[in-house]
């Protein structure tokens, strides 16, 4: 059974002037979409009401030459099978056999790369860290495996919706937690907004 979001990330996207990402916006290159990610919403649609947040913090992984990103040398596993579809599609993925982490597929068929998507804030009135870390993101809008590979640009239940005007001020630093990636680590993958007090972890 798939978790209903929690109910104070009920909002209205017309109230916010969003639009739906289109495809070309995630066939991109993947550092350019993980900047513009910080300032859009990820979203669900459930039950006829959406809920979601506004992206703070997003981390490049750039496929086959990326020893941090689960495509590394080709591979090529059931799990990993969506980071080699189109843009625009929905990676889930596992880990410490207790948390799930959403990412945003990038570029062309057959070139898997992605974003994965940190931190982002609520509505107004939401905690302001409910969303503060990838598992907490998934967990309060109920991401599960089973919605990896859904297509973000199809008219789904989960969506990319994108704002109009000025793009927040974004600081750049190196991803967290990929210290076993070599040289890959040190890597300046990791973008955030700056003003944010949902960012995961330290700004710097």
């Amino acid at each position: 059974m798939i978790p209903a979001p929690d109910k104070r990330l009920r909002f209205d996207p017309l109230a916010l002037d969003l639009e739906d990402a289109p495809r070309s916006f995630f066939r991109r290159d993947t550092i350019l979409v993980a900047k513009d990610l910080i300032g859009a919403w990820f979203t669900r649609h459930y039950r006829g009401a959406w809920y979601g947040g506004r992206v703070v913090e997003t981390e490049a992984y750039l496929g086959t030459g990326d020893a941090a990103a689960h495509s590394w040398k080709g591979r090529r596993t059931p799990r990993v099978e969506p980071m080699y579809g189109d843009g625009g599609l929905l990676y889930v993925f596992f880990i410490y056999g207790m948390h799930y982490c959403a990412n945003v597929v990038t570029r062309l068929p057959g070139d898997p790369q992605a974003v994965l998507l940190r931190a982002a804030e609520g509505p107004e009135g939401a905690p302001v860290r409910l969303l503060s870390g990838p598992a907490k993101l998934c967990d309060a809008l109920g991401v599960t495996r089973s919605a990896s590979g859904l297509d973000l640009v199809a008219g789904g239940r989960f969506r990319i919706l994108v704002p109009g005007g000025r793009r927040p001020s974004i600081g750049v630093s190196p991803r967290v937690g990929v210290d076993y990636a070599g040289e890959a680590a040190a890597w300046p993958l990791r973008f955030f907004d700056r003003t944010s007090a949902a960012v995961s972890v330290s700004r710097g």
